[in-house]
C-alpha cells in the first residue's frame, strides 16, 4: 500500500453525506478529488493542514510514501521536504498558482520547486511558468469536473439568462466587462446571476447596474455553494467568463468552463490559454458581448456543440481519468 500525505493550505470540511469537502475550489479539484479517485486498497490518504493542525502531525506526514505539497503558503514546508528527501521519500509540488515573482511567496516557490521530485501543474502555461525553477519538467494534470452532467441545451426566452460563479478575486474581470453587457442588454434584455461570496459591495454594484441600463440588465448576487452553484448551472441559459491578460490569469484552469459545458450550458468567455480546446465548441471571443452575439446567431447549433465539449470532457477531465494521470506520478521513481 503506497502512503500518501496531501498538504495543503487550508483543512477540509464534512459534506451532509459523510464525506470531504471545501469551499476552496483548488482544495478540491487539486487534492480531494485525485484523493478520492485513488481510494483503491493501493492507496492510503492522508490530509494534512499547515493551518490548525499541530507540528507533531505535519511532522508524521513526512513518514508517508508520497508527500504532495498543494498551494504551498508555508516556508516550514521546505524543512518537511528536506527531511522527507533524506528519508528516500517521494515528494510532489503542486502548482495551480503563478507565485514565482510573488513579493512574500516567491522565494519559497522557487525553492519548493527546486527540492521537489517532481512539479505538477493544472495548466501548460503553469507548467512554462514554473519550468525554469523545477528539477525536471514540470507534469500537467488538469482540474476534473465534479459537478452534475446535464443535457446539452439553448433554449433561451426573450430575457438571455447569464450565470457568473467564482471568488470574489475575479469579479474585476466582470466589472471589465459590464459596459459591454449594459450595451448589448439595451438590444436584447439579460438577466446576471452573480453567485460568490457577498460582500455590501457586490450588491452594491448589482443595483448600480440594474438602475444605470434601465432594468435591460437585471443583475442579481446570491451566496455561493456547491449546491448553489448547480442549481444555478440548472436554470441558467448561459456562463459567462470574463478574464483579463495578465501573468496570473493566463495560468489558471479551465474548471469553470468544464463545469458550465459539463453541466449542459453554453459559455461565453474571453480568451486564456486554457480555453483553447473548447474554442471549437462554445464562443472564445474578445469580449462577453460578442461571445453572447456568437451563442445567438445559430441557437439551434448550440446543443450539438455542447454535446461535442461533452465528449471532450468525458474523455479528458473525468475524475477517473485525472485519477489515473495522479496514480502514474505519485508511482513514479526518481
Amino acid at each position: 500500500m503506497t502512503r500518501v500525505a496531501w498538504i495543503t493550505f487550508a483543512a477540509p470540511i464534512r459534506d451532509p453525506a459523510g464525506g470531504l469537502t471545501s469551499d476552496v475550489a483548488s482544495l478540491r479539484y487539486r487534492v480531494l478529488a485525485p484523493a478520492r479517485g485513488l481510494a483503491e486498497a493501493d492507496w492510503s490518504h492522508a490530509i494534512v493542514a499547515n493551518t490548525g493542525v499541530d507540528a507533531a502531525a505535519r511532522d508524521a506526514a513526512a513518514d508517508a510514501d508520497v508527500l504532495v505539497f498543494s498551494k504551498s503558503v508555508a516556508v516550514g514546508n521546505e524543512a518537511i521536504t528536506e527531511r522527507a528527501r533524506t528519508a528516500g521519500r517521494r515528494v510532489i509540488f503542486d502548482i495551480c498558482d503563478d507565485h514565482f515573482g510573488h513579493p512574500r511567496l516567491g522565494a519559497h516557490y522557487r525553492r519548493m520547486a527546486g527540492l521537489a521530485d517532481q512539479v505538477v501543474c493544472n495548466t501548460p502555461a503553469m507548467a512554462e511558468a514554473a519550468a525554469p525553477f523545477a528539477a525536471r519538467p514540470p507534469v500537467v494534470i488538469p482540474d476534473p469536473y465534479e459537478g452534475p452532467g446535464g443535457a446539452a441545451r439553448f433554449a433561451p426566452g426573450a430575457r438571455l439568462k447569464l450565470l457568473w460563479f467564482g471568488h470574489p478575486s475575479n469579479l474585476d474581470s466582470l466589472q471589465a466587462e459590464l459596459p459591454g453587457l449594459i450595451a448589448f442588454a439595451r438590444a436584447r434584455p439579460l438577466s446576471l446571476s452573480v453567485l460568490t461570496a457577498l460582500t455590501p459591495r457586490i450588491v452594491e454594484v448589482c443595483a448600480q447596474v440594474s438602475a444605470a441600463s434601465q432594468g435591460a440588465l437585471a443583475m442579481t448576487a446570491a451566496p455561493w455553494s456547491l449546491p448553489a452553484q448547480w442549481s444555478a448551472l440548472a436554470a441558467c441559459d448561459a456562463v459567462v467568463i470574463p478574464s483579463r491578460a495578465t501573468p496570473g490569469k493566463r495560468v489558471k484552469s479551465a474548471n469553470r468552463m468544464v463545469e458550465a459545458l459539463w453541466a449542459g450550458r453554453p459559455v461565453a468567455a474571453q480568451p486564456m490559454p486554457a480555453y483553447a480546446p473548447f474554442a471549437a465548441h462554445t464562443p472564445v471571443r474578445p469580449t462577453l458581448a460578442e461571445g453572447l452575439s456568437d451563442l445567438l446567431a445559430d441557437p439551434a447549433a448550440v446543443p450539438a456543440r455542447i454535446e461535442a465539449a461533452q465528449a471532450l470532457i468525458a474523455a479528458d477531465f473525468a475524475p477517473r481519468a485525472i485519477a489515473r494521470q495522479w496514480a502514474s506520478v505519485l508511482a513514479a521513481r526518481a
